[in-house]
C-alpha cells in the first residue's frame, strides 16, 4: 500500500511548538485571572446599548425601525413605540448578537457576551502577531531565527490581549472594535497575498474584509480611504499599488452603502433620527463651551474608563506605569515606521496602525469627548510600536541573548502592567 506523505510545511519539526504549546497557555492564564476577578460581573457597567438596541428590533421589527437603533432609551416594550434613532451607526456590528440573542435569550446574553468579547480579543491578538510576523524581520543571533519569529508571535499576542482598550470590549458594544478587528484582518490577507510573488490576481478576500470595514463602521472607512489614496503617491512594488488602488472602490461602497441606509431612514422616519453633526465632531464651531483642542484628544493615553480615573490611581505607581506603556509605544511607533527600509512594510504598517492617527485631527471633539470609546483605534500602534521598536530599534537586537532576551522580558513585562492596571481599575 503506497504511503501518503505530508507536504514539508506540515511535518512535525516544522510546527512551531513554541507559539502552540505558550499561546494557549498564556490566553488560559491572563482570562482565567479576568474572570477570577469578577470580569463576568462587570459586563454591563457601561450600560446595555447593544442589549438594549437587539431587544428593539426583536420588538418593534427590524425593518420598522429601518435597521437603526433605539441607543440612549433602554429597554423599549413591545407596547412602546421608539421616540428616537441614533443615525451615525450601521446596522451590521450588531447584527450577529441580535442572532445570538435569538438563540440565548436575555438570561444566556451575558455568558454569550463575555465569552464572545475575549474570543475577539484573542483574534485581534493573532491579527496583530500575523502582522508583525509580515512587517518585522527577525534578526540573526545565537538561536534559530523561527524561534525569534515565534517569541515576535507570542510578545505580540501577549501585549494586544491585555491592552486596556481591547480588553474594554468586554464592557461596551461600539462599532470601532468590529471595524478595527476587519481592518487588520484585511492587512494581514493583503500581506499574505504579496508574499506571493506569482500571484497576478486582484486581493479579493482584502477587498472584501475593507468593504466590510467601512460598511460595519463608515467613519473608520472614509480615514482609511484617505490613508490608500495618500499611499499611492509614494514610490512602490506597482502590484502593490494596485492592490490599494482596488481597495478604493469597496471601502467607498461601504460608506455609500450606510448613507443609503440613512437617506431610506430619514424618508420613513423624518423626526426621529438624531446624532452629532459632522462640523461639532470636528470641532469646526464658534462655540467655547463645547471645544477640546488636539491635547485633550489625546487623553486615552491615560483615561479610558468613562467617569475618569479614581483619585488614589493617579497618585500610584501603576498609573505611571501604564501611561509609560503608551506613551513609549507611540514613541516608538513612529520611530519604527521612520526606521523601517522596506516600503511595503512601511506601507502595511501605515495601513494597519498609521491611518487611524487621522481621527485626531479630522475628529477633534468627538475623539475628546470620547476618548474611552476611540482608543481601540491606537491600540495597534502600541503594539506594533513596541514589537517594532524590540525587532528594528533598539541596541543589542542582533546581540545572541540581549536582543531575543529583551524580545522575550519587555512584552512579559508590559503583559503584567496591563493585567494588572485592568483588574484594579476596571473590577473593583
Amino acid at each position: 500500500m503506497r504511503r501518503l506523505s505530508l507536504p514539508e510545511k506540515w511535518k512535525v519539526r516544522e510546527l512551531p511548538w513554541l507559539s502552540l504549546i505558550t499561546i494557549p497557555l498564556l490566553t488560559a492564564f491572563t482570562y482565567w485571572r479576568l474572570i477570577d476577578q469578577g470580569l463576568a460581573e462587570h459586563l454591563f457597567d457601561y450600560g446595555t446599548e447593544g442589549l438594549n438596541a437587539v431587544q428593539a428590533w426583536e420588538n418593534h421589527g427590524f425593518w420598522s425601525m429601518a435597521g437603526m437603533f433605539s441607543w440612549g432609551q433602554g429597554y423599549i416594550p413591545a407596547d412602546v413605540e421608539p421616540t428616537r434613532l441614533y443615525q451615525s451607526k450601521t446596522p451590521l456590528h450588531l447584527l450577529h448578537l441580535w442572532v445570538a440573542y435569538k438563540f440565548v435569550g436575555s438570561g444566556g446574553y451575558p455568558a454569550f457576551k463575555l465569552s464572545y468579547s475575549l474570543l475577539l480579543t484573542s483574534l485581534n491578538g493573532f491579527l496583530l502577531a500575523g502582522i508583525a510576523r509580515l512587517c518585522f524581520q527577525a534578526f540573526s543571533t545565537g538561536i534559530r531565527k523561527s524561534i525569534v519569529n515565534e517569541i515576535v508571535v507570542i510578545s505580540t499576542y501577549a501585549i494586544t490581549v491585555t491592552n486596556e482598550s481591547m480588553l474594554r470590549f468586554c464592557m461596551v458594544d461600539e462599532p470601532d472594535y468590529l471595524g478595527v478587528t476587519f481592518w487588520l484582518a484585511t492587512i494581514l490577507s493583503l500581506g499574505f497575498w504579496l508574499r506571493r510573488s506569482e500571484q497576478k490576481r486582484v486581493p479579493r478576500l482584502s477587498l472584501a474584509l475593507g468593504f466590510l470595514t467601512s460598511w460595519i463602521y463608515p467613519v473608520f472607512g472614509v480615514t482609511n480611504v484617505i490613508t490608500l489614496l495618500i499611499l499611492q503617491l509614494f514610490k512602490s512594488e506597482q502590484r502593490l499599488k494596485s492592490a490599494l488602488r482596488a481597495l478604493v472602490p469597496g471601502s467607498l461602497l461601504g460608506i455609500i452603502l450606510y448613507w443609503i441606509q440613512r437617506l431610506i431612514a430619514r424618508a420613513i422616519l423624518p423626526h426621529k433620527l438624531y446624532g452629532s453633526q459632522l462640523m461639532d465632531r470636528m470641532g469646526m464651531t464658534n462655540s467655547m463651551g463645547a471645544h477640546d483642542g488636539i491635547f485633550d484628544a489625546l487623553d486615552f493615553i491615560y483615561d479610558q474608563r468613562s467617569g475618569g480615573i479614581p483619585g488614589f490611581l493617579q497618585q500610584s505607581q501603576i498609573y505611571v506605569e501604564h501611561c509609560a506603556v503608551w506613551i513609549l509605544g507611540i514613541v516608538l511607533f513612529f520611530i519604527v515606521l521612520a526606521r523601517l527600509r522596506c516600503i511595503e512594510r512601511q506601507i502595511l504598517l501605515t495601513l494597519a496602525a498609521g491611518g487611524a492617527w487621522l481621527f485626531i485631527p479630522l475628529l477633534t471633539q468627538s475623539v475628546a469627548q470620547h476618548g474611552w470609546v476611540y482608543g481601540i483605534h491606537f491600540m495597534p500602534a502600541i503594539v506594533l510600536g513596541w514589537i517594532g521598536a524590540l525587532t528594528t530599534v533598539l541596541p543589542g537586537k542582533r546581540s545572541a541573548i540581549f536582543g531575543p532576551g529583551m524580545l522575550g522580558f519587555i512584552p512579559l513585562l508590559i503583559w503584567a502592567i496591563q493585567l494588572r492596571w485592568f483588574m484594579v481599575l476596571y473590577l473593583r
